[in-house]
């Protein structure tokens, strides 16, 4: 199982479309949405709400956690802050993998520049690495971004054939 902490929804669409069970953390507003582009089970942060395949049930916010614990194979930290971070590992079985999108390598080779900033970032990248592999049993990942032809050729084929829907509520012409 998979479980994407925000309310992502062309991730989680690649998420079905590969066959994973998706999960997703979101607000009120945005539960309809993430269960219409795929996702399984649904918890409302705002409410602390559990919604799996059209099911309600209330659970305060720590039993959810608890419940869930050690259930996922990889979790996709789209906020990264101290918080998800510890709770989202805790959501991962033996051997899953983390993975955040924000890092520090951009932050940090912004402040100090490429010479200093990556050797830094590379360092706490290692730290947090080898802390998890030991107290956990996980994986833990930055993103680094970089353009993908193909990727987004695969994107573009899941569209068209209908498999992967992107809502788009707005469009504005570039001038």
């Amino acid at each position: 199982m998979i479980a994407f902490p925000i309310s992502s929804l062309q991730t989680k669409g690649v998420g079905v479309v590969t066959e994973y069970h998706v999960s997703t953390t979101c607000g009120s507003e945005s539960i309809d949405r993430a269960m219409a582009a795929g996702a399984e089970q649904a918890v409302d942060y705002t409410t602390q709400m559990m919604i799996i395949k059209e099911r309600i049930s209330f659970v305060p916010l720590p039993d959810i956690e608890s419940a869930l614990k050690g259930q996922f194979d990889a979790v996709l930290d789209t906020i990264d802050v101290l918080e998800t971070e510890r709770t989202d590992i805790n959501l991962l079985r033996r051997g899953g993998h983390y993975m955040t999108l924000q890092g520090e390598a951009a932050s940090l080779t912004d402040r100090y520049g490429l010479a200093i900033g990556l050797p830094i970032a590379s360092s706490i990248l290692l730290k947090k690495q080898i802390q998890y592999r030991y107290s956990h049993g996980t994986e833990y990942w930055w993103t680094y971004m970089r353009a993908d032809t193909e990727g987004l050729a695969q994107i573009h084929r899941l569209s068209k054939v209908g498999k992967l829907k992107s809502p788009v509520e707005k469009t504005f012409p570039i001038t």
